[in-house]
């Protein structure tokens, strides 16, 4: 047996041998390029959690996240930084439209890009037939098309013969409806869409009335929670929201008629609804007034509400108008804005990634000439659009 010192000296060569290796491999592996820094300069900024507009505002890029935002004189500026000045705009965070269907009216891509020519640079789509919402979502995060961060729901949900049974989708009996929800969570959804109710003059004549059956609606919300998905549910009378609402849904699509005991139970639990009232502001007038009505109690009751058009039934790239509808129950700029920031974060599953402009969040920036805090129909106007620390329109 070699003695110690030895043995070291033996071991020695191969030790630097070592060293001079791992220093030749780390020359020659690329390194990780630094993240390139923008920084936008404007005239004013939108701070969502406190409803206020600070004057001379700066966000400061890095990559696709944000890492400084607030007044020019507090947020220091990289010397190295790209600068975009925009003197004239007011940003606030990209706008999120919690109910949509991009494969419906139209080339979906074209509908994807006007999305998010429009400000809104994430969306929930919750329908399309043969998972077209999933290869689309898929696509815009290759990026192999522009458009919004899209959250998809794969195909409606329903009854055979029911409100949603386009093409003989439907379904019936509790294990089918089980059966559908674990295809498309192996088709790779991220939430699921059920269908409830008929339409708003359904909920007017009949307001206890739901087409599915308890045990059905039960089974499709307990095998979605199982699975690790949300669950939205098309319901606008007051037996379907009630329903769902008892049973667990995390999500009611479509303004509608919910009693004020379920008002409660929405707001305990932050089940939020989404209006969609650009959308059915065609139906019969004495049916949208009873809607507008019933809804402007609720919202006044604290009924949760986050943004949503059903767009791909009004004009892609014409959310924004829902603002103007908003006004129609009641919210005020400052609680509409919140519905399209905020709240519909939550109501898209990405609380604390969007929604606001500050550190950490994901870079979707958008800029509009005039103060939305004032006057919403500025949002329909937008002339700057950053998605993921990107700018796509300026």
């Amino acid at each position: 047996m070699k003695p110690i010192n030895a043995r070291r000296n033996v071991l020695g060569p191969w030790r630097a041998l070592t060293t001079m290796v791992a220093c030749l491999v780390t020359m020659v592996l690329p390194t990780r390029a630094a993240q390139p820094v923008v920084a936008l300069r404007a005239r004013a900024m939108i701070d969502i959690e406190r409803d206020r507009l600070i004057e001379n505002a700066t966000v400061v890029v890095a990559g696709a996240r944000i890492v400084a935002a607030g007044p020019n004189a507090e947020i220091a500026v990289p010397a190295d930084a790209t600068v975009i000045q925009l003197p004239t705009l007011t940003l606030l965070p990209g706008l999120i439209d919690a109910h949509v269907h991009l494969t419906l009216s139209g080339v979906p891509s074209a509908n994807a890009r006007a999305t998010l020519a429009a400000g809104f640079t994430t969306v929930q789509d919750l329908g399309a037939a043969a998972y077209a919402n999933v290869a689309l979502r898929d696509a815009i995060a290759a990026g192999r098309i522009d458009g919004p961060r899209v959250v998809a729901s794969g195909p409606w949900l329903g009854i055979s013969g029911g409100t949603c049974d386009f093409n003989g989708i439907g379904v019936r009996g509790a294990e089918a409806f089980r059966r559908r929800v674990r295809e498309d969570v192996e088709h790779g959804v991220d939430l699921i869409k059920v269908c409830v109710t008929g339409w708003l003059a359904d909920a007017v004549r009949e307001p206890s009335k739901y087409e599915i059956t308890d045990d059905e609606l039960a089974a499709a919300i307990d095998e979605a929670h199982r699975l690790g998905k949300r669950v939205a549910v098309h319901a606008l009378s007051s037996g379907g929201i009630s329903v769902s609402v008892r049973l667990g849904a995390d999500l009611v699509a479509h303004a509608g008629f919910p009693l004020p005991e379920t008002v409660t139970m929405m707001k305990a639990r932050g089940i939020r609804q989404l209006p969609t009232l650009f959308s059915l502001s065609a139906a019969a007038p004495e049916h949208l007034a009873a809607l507008r009505t019933h809804m402007r109690s609720a919202a006044a009751a604290g009924l949760p509400i986050a943004f949503g058009t059903d767009a791909g039934v009004i004009p892609h790239g014409d959310n924004a108008r829902e603002f103007e509808h908003l006004a129609s129950i009641g919210l005020d700029p400052h609680a509409a804005l919140r519905t399209a920031t905020l709240s519909a974060a939550a109501s898209v599953g990405l609380t604390g990634e969007i929604g606001l402009l500050a550190r950490g969040r994901l870079a979707d920036v958008i800029g509009v000439t005039g103060n939305p805090l004032q006057d919403v129909s500025a949002l329909q106007h937008v002339s700057f659009v950053m998605k993921d620390g990107k700018v796509f329109r300026q």
